[in-house]
């Protein structure tokens, strides 16, 4: 599949890329003119059965709307998994193993609407609000709500960058068995995103997301999403993406770093 995507990207420059500058723009927060809906959903997964059984599930829905000098979006999705584990760690799963059925091995799910306002070619004001639930991260939910100022701080026809500054406010609910089961957190945000079209058919991003919490200094939160879009067709791209959540102050008993690794089919419905 990576064959697949650098010859793409080195390929002749084809029929545009349906939403090359629509996807730059939404990251890069700039005003469109006549008003302008794009709804884009994945999804991916896996299932295996015979001597093991996992299967997974990855999904996720991306869409906006653009009138005058506003924005409405919003980014949901989830990472599901379940297996038969091998509890005796034997190298095989034997009758009463498989007869314990399956168990959870991945459980992460996310929405997150944001509204802009556009006060400038290049600048808005946001507010968003959204919860995850991970409970392999420690949460059963968390929770949060903020408000910032984005500036698009350089552009060309294929790239674009934006730099975005907040203030994030957070309530964490933590599984059971875990003190304090309630947490609530105030965070500085830094956020620098690029957009790069390599030509007609194929886009990177990467989304570098920083919070710093106030005022436990050391509690540092790094949230990474990285992606290449390969068009397929008008309608279809493939997408290979990479997430990273970095929590220097993680919930007790859990780790710290968490990579996320997915292929996923995407339709472009509007």
């Amino acid at each position: 599949m990576m064959v697949l995507l650098v010859a793409l990207a080195r390929a002749a420059d084809p029929p545009a890329f349906a939403g090359a500058d629509v996807a730059g723009a939404a990251l890069a927060g700039a005003a469109p003119a006549p008003p302008k809906t794009r709804l884009a959903a994945e999804l991916g997964g896996a299932f295996t059965s015979g001597n093991t059984s996992t299967y997974t599930l990855n999904a996720g829905v991306d869409a906006d709307h653009r009138w005058a000098r506003n924005k409405l979006g919003i980014d949901a999705g989830a990472n599901l998994g379940r297996s038969v584990l091998d509890t005796n760690a034997d190298g095989k799963l034997d009758d009463a193993e498989r007869a314990s059925g399956w168990a959870e091995t991945a459980k992460k799910a996310w929405i997150e609407p944001r509204y802009d306002r556009y006060v400038g070619a290049r600048d808005s004001l946001y507010v968003l609000a959204g919860t995850l639930i991970d409970p392999f991260a420690g949460y059963d939910n968390r929770s949060h709500a903020q408000l910032g100022y984005s500036r698009v701080v350089y552009t060309q026809p294929r790239t674009q960058v934006v730099v975005e500054l907040g203030a994030d406010g957070a309530r964490e609910d933590r599984v059971e068995g875990v003190e304090p089961a309630e947490v609530y957190v105030l965070s500085a945000r830094v956020m620098l995103g690029l957009t790069h079209t390599f030509n007609d058919n194929v886009r990177f991003t990467n989304k570098l997301e920083v919070y710093e919490s106030i005022p436990e200094l050391l509690d540092v939160r790094v949230l990474n999403q990285a992606s290449i879009l390969a068009k397929l067709s008008t309608a279809f791209s493939l997408k290979l993406s990479h997430d990273l959540t970095f929590d220097n102050a993680p919930v007790e008993g859990f780790q710290p770093l968490d990579h996320t690794t997915t292929v996923t089919f995407v339709a472009s419905i509007l």
